[in-house]
């Protein structure tokens, strides 16, 4: 194995030496499963996982803050997709209730669209029911 700092100062490890930067090899005797099980006693196992370097508690925060940012936009975009889910749906609703449509135009004049762009909006309807309903 060899461990390095990459340029923004985030510490890697790989099984490759890395070409250019300053690495440092490092002996292995086998993975965590294995030792554990030759050693046979849970204080090995213990002493791999203290091993492992330790957040700092302003790492630490920031890194719950990331988890918190990252729960709240998942929340927003399945809010989101929701309310297209339901636009989509009704808009192939009314679509498919008439074949003579009305839509307003940019400009707030309404006119009748054709069979061709009927089919069309419907096809984009239901591609947005079946990227945003579950």
């Amino acid at each position: 194995m060899y461990r390095w700092v990459d340029k923004g100062g985030v510490l890697n490890y790989s099984q490759v030496e890395p070409q250019g930067v300053k690495s440092e090899k490092i002996v292995t005797r086998g993975s965590l499963s294995s030792r554990v099980q030759e050693d046979a006693t849970p204080a090995a196992a213990q002493t791999e996982v203290a091993a492992k370097p330790k957040l700092t508690e302003e790492q630490q925060r920031k890194l719950d803050e990331l988890k918190a940012l990252h729960a709240m936009q998942e929340q927003q975009v399945a809010e989101i997709r929701q309310t297209n889910c339901e636009k989509s749906k009704g808009v192939l609703e009314r679509l498919k209730q008439s074949d003579r449509v009305r839509v307003r135009e940019d400009s707030g004049n309404e006119r009748i669209i054709g069979e061709d762009e009927r089919q069309r909006r419907i096809a984009k309807a239901q591609e947005g029911i079946a990227t945003n309903c579950t």
